[in-house]
């Protein structure tokens, strides 16, 4: 089963629903099921840190979010809160369009079809800069429990006989429901 892992918080975002769409540098042809994976390092590099202090954004996302003024604190709870080194959630990679085009006068109807309603925070929570590509995500569902696992850049493949047995049950499970 193919992997993708993100940093934290994008990765529980997506596990919870909020982030329909990862951005990346690079397409992928890949269409089918893809596990969620929560890197080991934080996003504190790339200048879009201050993105995860905007409280309106996180409140809904995160139930047990706790409000502050205080930029270290709230950093310290999510730090602290936020599983990584796991696999956090199984979705279908459904489609790959350019970040051009997600953001263009032209997209409406995609991004209607695509039940994309809060659009604002869905710019918020990726980086829809010229250039890049918009992962689109459906059928996004958490696991019951994180499932501890090292990561790697890129698509990958998640061998392990024992954890590929857990995820096609709980496969099953979805499409029994």
């Amino acid at each position: 089963m193919k992997a993708l892992s993100l940093w934290q918080p994008w990765a529980s975002a997506i596990a919870m629903g909020a982030k329909r769409i990862e951005t990346r540098s690079w397409s992928t042809t890949y269409r089918g099921p893809l596990l969620i994976h929560a890197a080991q390092r934080w996003d504190n590099k790339t200048g879009r840190i201050d993105v995860c202090y905007h409280e309106e954004i996180w409140k809904d996302v995160f139930p047990a979010y706790e409000s502050s003024s205080e930029k270290e604190r709230i950093w310290w709870w999510m730090g602290r809160t936020l599983p990584v080194g796991t696999l956090l959630a199984v979705a279908d990679l459904v489609d790959c369009k350019p970040t051009d085009y997600l953001t263009s006068t032209d997209s409406t109807l995609f991004r209607s079809v695509w039940n994309l309603r809060h659009w604002e925070r869905e710019q918020q929570l990726g980086d829809y800069s010229p250039g890049r590509c918009g992962w689109v995500l459906a059928n996004v569902h958490a696991l019951p429990e994180p499932i501890p696992y090292k990561g790697s850049q890129g698509l990958f493949n998640i061998d392990d006989p024992a954890i590929v047995m857990k995820l096609e049950a709980l496969q099953k499970e979805r499409r029994d429901v």
